[in-house]
């Protein structure tokens, strides 16, 4: 789904229509009938990001595919697309997941990652190579990556959420960043991205961490939202 005729031909075969208006309640939303034969996708006029937009569109269309999302449509907030956060609805998950998949194959980024590994440098050419945003192509590279990878999501010097990876066991702890971490010097201005070897306590809450244990973290700050986007990669092995 890297064009947006792709994208439009999509829409076409399933009936939709997609129209941008002006809203602060919702970033998307989907009305359509309970046969699912038609419906329309209203998607807030003021996304900046294509790679949002086209991101909210897709999260939309798996409303309207998946069974059991809403018989007559669904209206989703800016906090629920893209967003693992936790107690958000299964169903938000899974439109997410959908989402994610429809405009980031596994089958195509697994080599892409699994060579380069998980960075934000190569989710910045995955998000240009097939229209997504940064956050999306953040998530699908920990995901699909090898190495035991975490991904973050900061607003206002916290931790809103995060996702981590299948061998990415250790706890994050959430709350306020701690001041030795990247993303929370980053709130601070000056630069926009950063990476480096930081205490791994700056993040993880495991009691039995070594004293003297590190962790990669590679954060850059979206000032437009006011967020840190961070990748940890635990290269150590703890």
């Amino acid at each position: 789904m890297r064009s947006a005729g792709d994208l439009i031909a999509l829409l076409d075969r399933l009936g939709l229509t997609v129209k941008e208006v002006d809203s602060d309640g919702f970033e998307g939303v989907l009305v359509c009938r309970a046969d699912r034969v038609k419906g329309i996708i209203a998607i807030q006029r003021g996304i900046s990001e294509e790679g949002r937009k086209r991101f909210a569109i897709c999260h939309e269309i798996g409303h309207f595919i998946l069974p059991g999302h809403g018989a007559d449509g669904c209206v989703c907030k800016g906090e629920d697309i893209e967003s693992w956060r936790k107690g958000a609805p299964e169903y938000e998950i899974e439109a997410n997941a959908f989402a994610s998949e429809l405009l980031l194959p596994y089958r195509e980024l697994a080599p892409m990652v699994q060579k380069k590994k998980a960075t934000i440098a190569l989710a910045k050419d995955i998000a240009k190579s097939f229209g997504s945003s940064l956050t999306a192509s953040c998530l699908k590279s920990v995901d699909v990556t090898d190495e035991k990878c975490a991904f973050i999501y900061s607003v206002d010097e916290s931790i809103k959420w995060f996702h981590r990876n299948e061998t990415f066991w250790h706890y994050i702890r959430g709350g306020k960043l701690a001041p030795e971490s990247l993303a929370a010097q980053l709130f601070k201005g000056g630069i926009r991205e950063q990476d480096g070897a930081v205490p791994a306590v700056a993040w993880l809450g495991d009691e039995q961490l070594p004293f003297d244990a590190t962790i990669w973290e590679d954060s850059i700050l979206l000032p437009n939202y006011n967020s840190v986007l961070t990748i940890l990669t635990n290269h150590k092995g703890f």
